[in-house]
């Protein structure tokens, strides 16, 4: 099976957000909304981080099924628009379950810029790769490329 694009996406996308699940779990840290947060950067809760892991399985497992572009289109269109909905203030309700925060993003997990800005970053090249890239593909070095470098 060849290392195409898009399962190379896939595969760096899942095992980003499946660390950033891993380690969500275990980093007390608080932001300034005294908020647990990964890294110190990005919000963080049990909920968060249940989503991370199993968006980060789906990407793994997406890049060793041969639905590496399938993710990538799927992952794409639900971080765009979970970006975009995260800039409503009126989708964080209730507000003060940790600390002094603004409230949870449809009452379930807690959201901040740093997680808009991730989401939004990997939605775009997750989108670029899975809408524009279908079939490009990293080679694999012929047998007489090989013979050529080893000489």
């Amino acid at each position: 099976m060849l290392w195409t694009t898009n399962r190379i996406v896939a595969l760096v996308l899942g095992v980003l957000y499946a660390l950033l699940g891993i380690i969500g779990f275990f980093t007390p840290v608080e932001n300034a909304t005294g908020v647990q947060a990964v890294l110190g950067l990005f919000d963080s809760d049990t909920t968060h981080n249940i989503i991370r892991l199993v968006v980060g399985a789906l990407g793994i497992i997406a890049a060793f099924t041969k639905q590496s572009r399938a993710y990538n289109q799927g992952f794409s269109i639900f971080y765009i628009v979970l970006t975009i909905l995260g800039f409503i203030p009126a989708l964080y309700f209730p507000a003060g379950s940790y600390g002094h925060d603004t409230g949870l993003f449809l009452g379930l997990f807690h959201l901040n810029n740093w997680d808009h800005g991730l989401n939004l970053i990997a939605a775009i090249v997750a989108g670029v790769v899975g809408f524009f890239l279908a079939g490009s593909a990293t080679h694999p070095a012929t047998p007489q490329a090989s013979k050529i470098v080893t000489e």
